[in-house]
């Protein structure tokens, strides 16, 4: 995850804080975080924007 949460449970569990189990109930996903990086000028020329809607937590 972009904010390193997914780090530190990692780190903690390098570290013995965390126990295999409890790295696996904090690292599950709690919800959507798809993230996707274009990283060329001729990539981004295959989008097209459809629309948009919100998601209501």
């Amino acid at each position: 995850m972009a904010n390193d949460q997914i780090w530190n449970y990692i780190a903690d569990y390098i570290s013995g804080i965390l126990s295999r189990e409890q790295f696996w109930v904090l690292a599950k996903f709690k919800y959507p975080t798809h993230q996707i990086a274009f990283c060329s000028r001729r990539s981004l020329k295959y989008l097209r924007y459809l629309g948009n809607y919100e998601v209501a937590i």
